[in-house]
């Protein structure tokens, strides 16, 4: 692992360079990965699977080796447009060999055993966690308890449940059944935690709140761009929006599906939305539904440090 002063030079050379810039200094810096096509990504996937049978650690550093190469990708000019959202759509069904539907964003969850990321056995997996949901909400600022947050995706709870352990009243809006049964047993009956099933895109509140949060979830929003104006209505003048640990960076078109490792097996191996953004447009969507965004990231422990800040003006 590198020095943590070596990897926050890294974070702030790049943060000065042009995207194109910098990715042809990671390669150079030997940090390339190698490419699968189509035809072999099943094997790749299999190799992977009896590597994290074996290890956790180990699976994450063979997935995050490779990436996918998928010849005569064509998009939409306008990244805005209902026709490049389609066009994202079926790249992911070419993927993942189905079409999407949200029904696929379910994870099996066992109600017994531990939330990840504690059942990893992972001292990095679970130290990367709590540094970044820390970090996620030192980046909340002076809002204080008990004001109203909506987390959409809350997963395993980790978020919601630190949110309502300081008094916040926190709604968790969550697809997957399993995942607020599971936060159910863990806020234990907790007054200030409301759980809503349903689709991100259907969440309506009942009056404007002061912070929504996102935390590793909204990448999987299957009409990002719409969801965005949404937001911009869902928070008080002043309110914020947290997009925490997202992938928001040097990105190869305005958003889409991703072709590194890792969000190529989600979305072959469990049908999940896999989407990246590029910097510069994903400042200036939130810039034009209305919001000022700023920016807090910090590479020095971990690369889930990252916290993007939009502000309803």
């Amino acid at each position: 692992m590198a020095h943590p002063l070596i990897r926050e030079a890294k974070g702030a050379l790049k943060a000065r360079m042009p995207s194109r810039v910098w990715r042809a200094v990671r390669e150079r810096l030997g940090q390339r990965t190698t490419p699968v096509t189509l035809a072999t990504l099943d094997a790749k996937l299999a190799e992977c699977s009896e590597v994290f049978a074996r290890s956790h650690d180990d699976g994450l550093k063979l997935i995050r080796g490779f990436h996918l190469e998928l010849a005569n990708v064509e998009l939409p000019s306008d990244p805005f447009s209902t026709a490049y959202r389609d066009a994202q759509l079926a790249l992911f069904e070419k993927i993942s060999g189905r079409p999407y539907s949200t029904a696929l964003e379910h994870t099996p969850v066992n109600l017994e055993a531990a939330p990840y990321p504690y059942f990893t056995g992972s001292t990095v997996q679970v130290g990367d966690q709590l540094i970044a949901i820390g970090h996620l909400i030192k980046s909340l600022g002076p809002m204080a308890p008990p004001a109203r947050v909506v987390e959409f995706g809350p997963g395993w709870g980790n978020t919601t449940l630190a949110l309502a352990q300081m008094g916040f009243s926190v709604t968790a809006v969550d697809l997957n059944e399993q995942f607020l049964e599971l936060i159910r047993r863990r806020v234990a009956g907790s007054q200030n935690v409301e759980l809503v099933r349903c689709d991100m895109l259907s969440f309506i509140p009942g009056a404007p709140v002061d912070a929504v949060v996102f935390f590793e979830s909204f990448h999987h929003c299957a009409d990002p761009i719409r969801f965005i104006g949404q937001l911009h209505a869902m928070v008080k003048p002043g309110g914020r929006v947290l997009f925490a640990s997202e992938p928001v960076d040097d990105f190869a078109m305005p958003w889409g599906v991703r072709f590194d490792g890792e969000s190529v097996w989600a979305m072959r191996k469990n049908g999940w939305l896999e989407l990246g953004f590029e910097t510069s447009f994903f400042f200036s969507a939130l810039q034009r539904a209305g919001f000022q965004v700023s920016r807090d990231r910090s590479h020095a422990l971990t690369s889930l440090t990252d916290v993007i800040v939009a502000r309803r003006s």
